[in-house]
């Protein structure tokens, strides 16, 4: 069963929200590390002590854009590296999958060879990220098949719109598919009780 995360029952926005300090000081703190730079010096290059930096790094404190500019200036790196993605444009769009790669250990390789030549993103089956991929393919493989037989535009129209909403409303429709298989779970294992209820009456007459 594919675990849904909607923590604490709030709406994923909210939560985003709620969290994106805690994720660009994480970034901060990571590539400060990473270039051999401590809280003091990174401080002094942006004009604050490093009191205020371990505030943003420990996500007490977002900082405004202008400061985030600073200090993206200050580690030598791009504003978006600091930045949750945005990909609605090519360079945010490498940020994102720079992300995925990080958070997800997503790896960049080549298509098999008796594919068209190209690019693809793959993950470990282990992870859970796989689990939602794989919903993903499901959702989009049906989508073409639905497509290829499909004899009008409108008809067309409908199976896109059916995806896209599925996209639009994720993981609702995990959510519904979960809840019904629960549902036939209990009803299959009800109906098993009262055969073997059944049965034992018969044997007993």
């Amino acid at each position: 069963m594919i675990m849904v995360d909607n923590p604490f029952g709030q709406d994923p926005m909210d939560f985003n929200e709620e969290t994106a300090a805690d994720r660009i000081g994480a970034r901060i703190r990571n590539i400060r590390n990473a270039k051999g730079m401590s809280q003091g010096e990174l401080g002094e290059k942006i004009g604050l002590n490093a009191d205020r930096v371990q505030k943003y790094e420990n996500g007490a404190r977002k900082p405004k854009p202008d400061m985030l500019k600073r200090i993206a200036s200050a580690l030598d790196v791009s504003t978006l590296a600091l930045t949750d993605p945005v990909t609605t444009n090519y360079i945010g769009a490498m940020f994102a999958m720079f992300e995925l790669e990080n958070t997800f250990n997503m790896k960049i390789g080549k298509t098999p060879d008796d594919q068209p030549p190209g690019l693809c993103i793959s993950v470990d089956f282990k992870d859970e990220i796989y689990k939602y991929m794989a919903e993903w393919y499901k959702a989009y493989t049906q989508m073409q098949s639905e497509l290829e037989i499909a004899s009008s535009d409108e008809e067309r129209k409908e199976i896109t719109d059916s995806y896209h909403n599925w996209e639009w409303t994720f993981p609702q429709g995990i959510v519904d598919r979960t809840e019904k298989d629960l549902q036939k779970a209990r009803l299959k294992r009800k109906i098993e009780e009262l055969q073997e209820a059944y049965d034992q009456l018969d044997q007993e007459e």
